[in-house]
């Protein structure tokens, strides 16, 4: 590591993968040695939901929402880490990417001198939902991302081996050793990356591998979010949980990969809940850290119709009401709606 750097682990994963929940595991179960966490969340839409999920006070923490930082201007991930070192907050930093961000270019920025020279990158730690590998086409645009994703890392993380069958962990396993047999492996969420082993080992040793500058050159496109759009849609009520549920487990996960926030339900209005789902699996528990944030609906997925999903949206609340919407396509606006 260079002398009074600060070092840096990179957290990639594709959508839903459980990136913030490897974070908010990192700062509740592993205390690396009383050093102090500062954290950059990228996220895709202009709303963001993960930072609100940490919900750590008092951590260094600077959002770069948006895009993604791959493609982001050259400047807003070195200014988000320059941030961090500079408020002198943080003794190491961990930036958690967008699900939909080629880790090559943020690397390259990472470790060039003349924008961080006072910064180490010290590990790529790659999440892997094992469930959504074994079922995602091998030729889709998606996994061509996830196993860019998976060739750049030190360390690879199994996620959610509590839901699939230990010979499903096995076969995800073998695949992941074929594409990095260099990267070790750690089986969420029975177990969890040694954050000190990584802070004090060796920094990151980074090589092109040559089968991702071939994969760069098919067809298939491997910075999806030319593809992608995102919606953001603000609760001004509470909506009755058995439709919401239904919006979800209907929705079509061609088009919606991913989405997330919160809402408030009908039957208990003072309580405020969180909800996940990816590629049309879903799941809602109740958020108990305060402050609550606002009720909000994150949607991304792959030419997204924005207005269908909007209406769809509409329709689970009261006539009547104004509806506060920022809807995104590639990052603009869309203003308010009224409903009635």
């Amino acid at each position: 590591m260079k002398s009074g750097a600060v070092p840096v682990i990179l957290v990639t994963g594709f959508l839903g993968s459980g990136k913030t929940t490897l974070l908010k595991r990192w700062l509740s179960e592993a205390p690396s040695n009383g050093l102090r966490m500062g954290v950059v969340m990228n996220e895709f839409g202009v709303s963001s939901i993960d930072s609100r999920l940490v919900g750590v006070v008092g951590l260094p923490l600077v959002e770069v929402n948006g895009g993604c930082l791959c493609c982001a201007d050259d400047e807003a991930l070195p200014r988000a880490v320059q941030t961090l070192i500079r408020e002198g907050q943080c003794d190491y930093i961990v930036i958690e990417t967008s699900g939909l961000a080629d880790p090559d270019n943020i690397i390259d920025l990472l470790t060039d001198s003349d924008l961080l020279p006072r910064v180490t990158l010290q590990a790529v730690v790659t999440v892997v939902d094992s469930a959504w590998y074994t079922e995602t086409g091998e030729s889709s645009g998606e996994r061509i991302l996830a196993r860019r994703q998976i060739q750049f890392a030190q360390v690879l993380c199994l996620s959610k081996g509590d839901r699939v069958t230990a010979a499903v962990l096995d076969t995800v396993s073998g695949h992941l050793t074929a594409l990095n047999p260099g990267a070790s492996q750690v089986r969420l969420p029975f177990g969890l990356p040694d954050l000190p082993a990584l802070l004090e080992g060796e920094p990151a040793s980074i090589e092109i591998i040559p089968s991702l500058e071939a994969e760069s050159t098919i067809g298939i496109k491997s910075h999806l979010h030319t593809e992608y759009r995102s919606l953001s849609f603000r609760f001004p009520g509470p909506v009755d949980r058995t439709r919401f549920e239904g919006f979800l487990a209907e929705n079509n996960p061609r088009e919606v990969v991913r989405a997330k926030g919160f809402v408030r339900f009908t039957a208990v209005p003072s309580r405020l809940h969180v909800f996940q789902s990816v590629m049309g699996h879903h799941f809602i528990e109740e958020f108990r850290a305060l402050p609550h944030p606002e009720p909000l609906c994150v949607l991304i997925g792959p030419a997204l119709r924005i207005e269908s999903y909007q209406q769809r949206l509409r329709s689970l609340l009261w006539a009547g009401k104004v509806v506060p919407l920022i809807g995104t396509v590639n990052g603009d606006d869309t203003g308010n709606l009224v409903l009635g």
